[in-house]
């Protein structure tokens, strides 16, 4: 059943500790161009779900830290991404998501053409090229894995560990609610004008639940008797839920059967967890004072026992307005904070055993980025 969550001897908030921070590191350009080099570059990225590109030859623009990709549906029905930049002057090859009838996609600018693998298979004026520029022509590659119905791509396929081993414990986790086979319902996206790990850390605890989520989170759950755990780069925190009542279950407690499960995807994703349903939010910096957000929801495809699927679909479907409202909620707080980044009085933060896993985030964080 995998690690224990949840008991006696599950919590490793005092071991992952408490901590100050430098707030140098949201406010400074240099540090944000040593993170996309050093940071983004080396890692990997959720970019959607399957379900987005169903059909041969539908694909995804995803853009994010600066780079454009393309992501598509082949024929076979696996998925390809190349860097959405044209080879010959560096326009982009599609501005928007969508499908395309013939595979082939052209470059507006003096009309290269790339299958959908990225492969050049057309250049006009190819006699006044040399040819050996043109040998084995293609769009950039990037590596491309599907996990739990999640597509997920890394930008230097040279050095890419397989995600099966950058995900380490955090699948053992994941497994269990086996999202490759549950309903991709709907998505929203978010602009918030605060340094990317100012967002990030505010899905990092949930302690402030109280305070901030009055609106939409009225009671129902228990966040000072969270329990937290590092998963490698990862981390997690375990959030009961009142009326699932987790403490008179046997133990071993099967965690995600019983509780709110909280998960960082390192570095950029956070997905929240409840048995049957979730959320899955991104977050990836515009620049070191902007952020932009994209959040998923995601249900099981058959209801839970004792349900009726038809209410149990319209359930999930509304709770799109939920996470809306509940991301309102914590990017308000986000900007709050982003606009005292130039106070005087910014002298760090302060992070609790309720922030440990802030605290490792950023312990992660620093061994991508030295030398």
């Amino acid at each position: 059943m995998g690690e224990i969550r949840w008991g006696d001897g599950a919590d490793q908030s005092e071991r992952l500790g408490t901590s100050r921070g430098d707030p140098t590191i949201y406010t400074d350009p240099a540090r944000l161009a040593l993170e996309r080099d050093r940071l983004f570059r080396r890692t990997w990225h959720v970019a959607g779900r399957i379900e987005q590109i169903p059909e041969a030859f539908d694909f995804i623009v995803w853009e994010r830290v600066g780079q454009s990709v393309l992501i598509v549906r082949q024929p076979d029905a696996s998925v390809e991404a190349f860097h959405n930049v044209c080879r010959h002057r560096g326009a982009r090859l599609a501005t928007e998501s969508g499908h395309c009838e013939s595979g082939a996609f052209e470059c507006p600018f003096h009309g290269f053409v790339y299958d959908s693998t990225g492969n050049v298979v057309g250049v006009p004026e190819r006699a006044s090229f040399d040819p050996a520029h043109l040998e084995g022509l293609r769009a950039a590659p990037v590596r491309v894995e599907i996990y739990g119905g999640w597509i997920w791509i890394h930008m230097d396929p040279e050095i890419a560990e397989p995600l099966s081993e950058f995900l380490g414990p955090l699948a053992d986790e994941l497994d269990w609610y086996g999202m490759e086979d549950w309903k991709y319902y709907s998505e929203s996206t978010y602009r918030v004008d605060a340094n990317w790990k100012v967002v990030l850390e505010g899905f990092l605890e949930a302690w402030h639940t109280p305070t901030v989520h009055t609106g939409t989170v009225r009671g129902g759950f228990e966040p000072l008797r969270g329990t937290f755990a590092s998963l490698a780069a990862h981390s997690m925190m375990v959030v009961p839920i009142t009326a699932l009542d987790i403490d008179s279950v046997p133990e071993p407690v099967v965690h995600q059967a019983w509780a709110d499960c909280q998960y960082l995807l390192f570095p950029t994703a956070f997905i929240n967890m409840f048995p049957d349903q979730g959320n899955l939010i991104t977050v990836h910096p515009i620049n070191a004072e902007q952020t932009l957000c994209q959040g998923y929801v995601v249900g099981r495809s058959k209801a839970p026992a004792g349900m009726d699927y038809e209410k149990w679909d319209a359930s999930v479907a509304r709770s799109q307005g939920l996470m809306d409202r509940i991301m309102a909620e914590d990017l308000a707080i986000s900007n709050e904070i982003g606009a005292t980044r130039d106070s005087f009085a910014n002298e760090g933060n302060l992070y609790n055993t309720h922030e440990c896993r802030i605290t490792h985030f950023h312990q992660q964080l620093d061994k991508y980025l030295v030398d």
